[in-house]
């Protein structure tokens, strides 16, 4: 995969970007701000950036809905030395696809970056519900929806068009058990109890708009 990364400790920054390169990855450049993020991103059009949550003028987050004007395919992981869910829910609600800790084995590190270019959630499962639980549903009935990966909006439609859990697994192609688990988890996400209670948050607040582009 092509890489953007962005540190201000330039150690680390080159030790990952070395690092990155031994495991066969593209690492297109190097930078130490969030402004060179995103001249980085829209010179490059990579397919991830890494980026460092906070840097000596402030946070980045700032800069994510920058980069994704910049370069609209290429996904962004926040890079953190500490486990905040509270940033962690900031960052995806600006539009970063995943959240990794700095103390991270590389291989974890690549296994986020690659979940996150496949069009994954790339943060880890208890940091993720501690992040959710952090909005409360009155805020935007909806906010949740930006946690789901491609799978479970393919669980959605067949929720919302009525189908068993044998017809979602046939649709889907996968195991009946395999769908039961993706049901779930699109509840949990969304922070409801049943099927039902999924299709009418949609019916009620939900519009063609709210639906990923590639999907309408």
């Amino acid at each position: 995969m092509r890489l953007v990364v962005c540190d201000d400790h330039r150690l680390l920054l080159e030790a990952l970007g070395l690092a990155l390169r031994e495991h066969g990855h593209e690492v297109v450049a190097l930078v130490s701000s969030p402004e060179d993020a995103v001249e980085a991103a829209r010179f490059h059009r990579p397919e991830v950036v890494l980026l460092d949550v906070n840097f000596p003028g402030g946070s980045s987050l700032t800069a994510i809905s920058e980069i994704r004007e910049a370069s609209p395919a290429t996904r962004i992981v926040m890079l953190s030395a500490a486990a905040d869910h509270a940033v962690v829910g900031r960052a995806i609600a600006e539009g970063a696809s995943g959240y990794v800790g700095k103390e991270k084995p590389i291989a974890e590190i690549i296994e986020k970056l690659t979940q996150a270019v496949n069009g994954h959630v790339a943060v880890d499962a208890g940091l993720l519900q501690q992040a959710l639980r952090t909005r409360k549903p009155s805020d935007d009935p909806l906010w949740a929806l930006q946690f789901l990966t491609d799978r479970e909006w393919e669980v959605m439609r067949c929720i919302m068009e009525g189908l068993t859990t044998e017809q979602m697994a046939e649709t889907l192609g996968v195991q009946r058990s395999t769908a039961r688990t993706h049901v779930q988890n699109l509840l949990t996400k969304l922070g409801v109890h049943s099927r039902l209670q999924a299709a009418a948050l949609m019916a009620a607040h939900g519009s063609v708009e709210t639906w990923p582009a590639h999907m309408r």
